[in-house]
């Protein structure tokens, strides 16, 4: 009937909601993450290319034309409190949801006999985390307290991108 006897968790972060009651015990479910990794990464919304084939240095204009919309996904429990705990533990520069914009212009040079690639887009935590579903019973008004009992429901492992504030432009010369 319930998933393994678990101690019960006890992350300030985790939202419960009462799932059941019956007679004075109440039923509360919550979802406890756990952040397995997060690396750092770039996620390119657009990219532009200049290759100079003169002698001399050129100015070269870039302007992004593509939007993409990164969000943070759970199979488990909600966005907004996965985004809650990854800017607790991975960074606080992390968002739930970032759309690129369109029409942000950067110049650069371009050496001679070279080649600028431009890429825009945002910057990102690839993420794995594992969410557990917990239900916890307790003789009282909310759960947390001595005397709750705590089962394990379900527990997914899973991956998000997890999109950060910190949006633009990154060149490099081939």
């Amino acid at each position: 009937m319930y998933g393994p006897d678990i101690a019960c968790p006890t992350d300030p972060g985790i939202v419960w909601k009462v799932r059941a009651a019956s007679r004075n015990v109440l039923v509360w479910e919550g979802v406890n993450y756990t952040v397995n990794s997060a690396s750092p990464a770039f996620a390119v919304s657009d990219g532009r290319v200049v290759d100079n084939t003169l002698t001399s240095p050129i100015e070269a204009t870039f302007t992004s034309s593509v939007s993409n919309t990164y969000t943070v996904t759970v199979t488990l429990g909600t966005s907004a409190q996965l985004t809650e705990k990854l800017q607790s533990t991975v960074s606080v520069q992390i968002v739930q949801s970032r759309t690129t914009q369109i029409g942000i212009n950067a110049t650069v040079t371009v050496p001679p006999q070279s080649r600028v690639v431009g890429r825009y887009g945002v910057e990102v935590f690839n993420v794995a985390y594992t969410g557990q579903l917990v239900w916890q019973s307790y003789n009282a008004q909310r759960p947390g307290g001595f005397g709750g009992h705590c089962w394990e429901r379900s527990n997914v492992a899973a991956s998000t991108v997890a999109p950060t504030v910190l949006e633009g432009w990154r060149f490099s010369t081939s």
